[in-house]
């Protein structure tokens, strides 16, 4: 197991970044809103466009921590 990144966690909350971010959060994306083209890297290495999944289904993406 490798050791949790407490370090830079750390130094970005002190920097004020985390609050910045978490004040900006209301103004981003609604519920119902169009969500922006992202792409990601799959399991297997290949780059996955999100619109070619919510094309072919009803698609919902989780962004969180359950740490």
């Amino acid at each position: 197991m490798s050791a949790y990144n407490y370090e830079t966690f750390d130094g970005y909350v002190a920097s004020g970044d985390e609050q910045r971010e978490f004040a900006a959060w209301p103004d981003l994306l609604h519920a119902g809103d169009a969500a922006p083209e992202i792409a990601g890297t799959v399991l297997d290495g290949d780059q996955l466009a999100l619109s070619s999944v919510w094309q072919r289904r009803t698609t919902v993406v989780e962004f969180g921590s359950f740490t």
